[in-house]
């Protein structure tokens, strides 16, 4: 859901997050907000409006591109801010220490925890499931970015005088050994695609919407994430395992 300043319901640094329908979602809350490095409220709900700014500029962006109308929910919001916060800068001044991208992903985490906490507040629990799966998506991207950031500082603080043939080479290695994990990881995802185009191809559906609806029970994954599969297959897209959804 577009942030509407969710942050006046649910208090991103110390809202209480419920444990029931969604055992793991304290969790995934505190972890984000361990990643927020003691930033404000006011730091916070900022760089919210700025997230959805960055997402609706995107699906601005990728319409102007694209033969058919694409829809906001036909991906995740996660997946919307990881392919184009890219064109706009984020890095905070030399003597900050707020924001970097993880702290994008951090808060985007935050306000759709906040969605599902409203969402089982209302009894809503297929939105709520949704909320907590696309949470749980977008703190996973933060926790990489994290990882890279915290690599990058490290090579500044041991290696302030090597060489960039020899950052590179240090790079490289950490950056195949991350490739290899995250095509392992993936390879169930990969299979699962794979299924769902079969099965997507062995009838006729509707649309594409009720081919997710129905294939989603069949491969064990999110509609939403079929019905983007789907997509990319009809455009000739065919991603790398490294580039699936998880």
């Amino acid at each position: 859901m577009p942030y509407r300043d969710q942050f006046q319901q649910f208090d991103p640094l110390d809202g209480v997050v419920p444990k029931v329908a969604f055992a793991g979602l304290p969790d995934i809350a505190e972890r984000a907000r361990a990643l927020l490095n003691g930033a404000s409220s006011k730091q916070i709900t900022q760089l919210a409006h700025d997230v959805e700014w960055i997402i609706d500029r995107g699906l601005a962006s990728a319409n102007a591109q694209a033969q058919d109308e694409m829809r906001r929910e036909q991906r995740s919001d996660g997946q919307w801010l990881h392919e184009y916060i890219h064109a706009y800068g984020d890095r905070p001044l030399p003597d900050e220490q707020f924001a970097h991208r993880h702290h994008a992903f951090a808060i985007l985490t935050l306000w759709l925890v906040a969605d599902c906490v409203l969402a089982i507040s209302q009894n809503q629990m297929e939105f709520a499931g949704q909320s907590a799966i696309d949470a749980m998506e977008a703190l996973c991207m933060a926790e990489k970015l994290f990882n890279d950031h915290s690599t990058e500082r490290l090579f500044q603080i041991l290696l302030p005088n090597a060489g960039d043939e020899i950052k590179t080479a240090i790079k490289t290695s950490i950056s195949r050994q991350a490739q290899a994990a995250a095509i392992e990881k993936h390879k169930t995802n990969h299979a699962a695609r794979l299924r769902a185009i079969e099965l997507y191809t062995s009838r006729h559906y509707p649309s594409v919407e009720a081919a997710a609806q129905a294939i989603a029970v069949q491969v064990c994954k999110a509609p939403r994430t079929v019905a983007k599969w789907i997509y990319d297959e009809r455009k000739g897209r065919t991603p790398s395992l490294t580039e699936m959804s998880a």
